[in-house]
């Protein structure tokens, strides 16, 4: 099974946008000390574990029709609007209450 062309361009700019950007955060948390450096390494791995992620998506994809890790893609939305006539004109929702009228308002 092969991929899909525009899949195969989305996997391949989505994984140099992710590798470039850890390798930015890596360098300059070698730069760093302390919290600073952890919270760099910290986000330097997690960028290339993102980046692997989107290639097991990509190799992935073809066993489970084309979505990446079998989830339903919500790439097509459909919304339909429908009208529905009735003879006895616009209905108010059935959660409102009509005023009374005759009645006071209780007063605080």
């Amino acid at each position: 099974m092969m991929m899909h062309s525009m899949m195969l361009v989305g996997v391949v700019l989505h994984v140099t946008l992710f590798l470039t950007l850890a390798f930015f955060v890596l360098f300059a948390a070698q730069k760093a000390e302390g919290l600073v450096k952890l919270l760099g390494n910290v986000v330097g791995v997690w960028l290339l574990i993102l980046a692997l992620l989107v290639i097991v998506a990509g190799v992935t994809a073809p066993m489970f029709g084309g979505r990446p890790f079998g989830l339903p893609m919500a790439t097509h939305l459909e919304v339909r609007v429908t009208r529905e006539d009735s003879a006895g004109g616009p209905t108010p929702p059935a959660n409102t209450q009509q005023p009374n009228p005759g009645a006071t308002a209780p007063h605080p």
